[in-house]
Formats: structure tokens, sequence, C-alpha cells
């Protein structure tokens, strides 16, 4: 999963990890212990990214089906799942999670409680700096735009965009 804070995409994730019976791993948490661990916040960013891939890859090597759930806004992430997927010879497939209506994007930002021990919640400046930090995709995935349908409809579109792709 990928897609800017507030897009819907840990939504989608863990309705996908729910439907498929697989391992969700989010980067955010991630990020939260280890500032509470004492780490500073300029070490943690890709630091977050490669505890998660170690977690991934362990789960992928038990034939376990792993749902990321981060922003992945830069093509060196993105390429840090590309290369894991090719080591554990597993496919990869990416879903980024957009909210078009600028409106109500921002409303969810400011509305948003994620209780996430330690890490504050993201604020709309935040997220407008995001956006203008986030790389082109080069490779094909499926965007869901989470301001026109409801989760449940997003999440059945992307189990059957998934079930196609193994076909």
């Amino acid at each position: 999963m990928a897609g800017l804070p507030g897009s819907g995409k840990s939504t989608i994730a863990k309705g996908l990890a729910e439907s498929l019976e697989a391992l969700l791993l989010s980067v955010d948490p991630i990020e939260a212990a280890m500032w509470e661990s004492g780490l500073s916040r300029s070490e943690t960013g890709i630091t977050a990214y490669s505890v998660a891939r170690a977690m991934a890859a362990e789960n992928l090597k038990l034939g376990r089906t792993v749902v990321i759930d981060a922003v992945n806004p830069v093509e060196a992430a993105r390429n840090m799942w590309r290369t894991l997927s090719a080591e554990c010879r597993v496919p990869l497939i990416f879903i980024e999670a957009l909210c078009a209506d600028e409106a109500v994007h921002q409303s969810r930002i400011e509305a948003r409680i994620r209780n996430i021990t330690g890490m504050s919640e993201v604020r709309w400046d935040r997220v407008v700096e995001r956006r203008q930090e986030y790389e082109p995709w080069t490779q094909t995935r499926l965007q869901l735009d989470t301001s026109k349908e409801a989760a449940s409809e997003l999440i059945q579109t992307a189990l059957a965009y998934l079930e196609s792709a193994h076909s």
C-alpha cells in the first residue's frame, strides 16, 4: 500500500490483510516504537522501512502473504519492495490510495485520531509538503480514489485486482 497520510491507505491495508489472512506491517507504529526507544526522528525514516522489510522477508520466506502499509513516496522506497519481491521470488503488487477531493482529504487529516503511542497526528500543512516530495511512479499500480467510494467497495476492488494479477 502506498499513498499520502490521510489518503485511506491504512484502512484499505487493514481490510486487505483481514480478507487475505495476511500479515500487516505498518511503518508508522514501527517508527513510533523507535522514537520511544530513544532514537531521534532524523534516524528513523528509512530505518523503519528497513525494519518492515526485514520482518516482511522473514514472513515471505515462510510462505505468508504480507501487506505493507507505508507512504512509499519515493522510488528508493518502492525499489526496496521490488528488490525484496525478487529476492523472495514472490509477486509484488502496488496499490496506491489517493484522495482526489482535497477538501475531503484535509477534513480527514484534521479529524484523524490514530492513537499510535508516541506519534502525533500529522497536520495538513505537512501533507501538502509531502505531496510536493512525492515522486512520480515508474511501475504499474492500482490507484484507488478514496474520496469517491466506501472503503468496503475499494477493498473489494483491490481484492479483484489482486486475483486478476495472479491469474
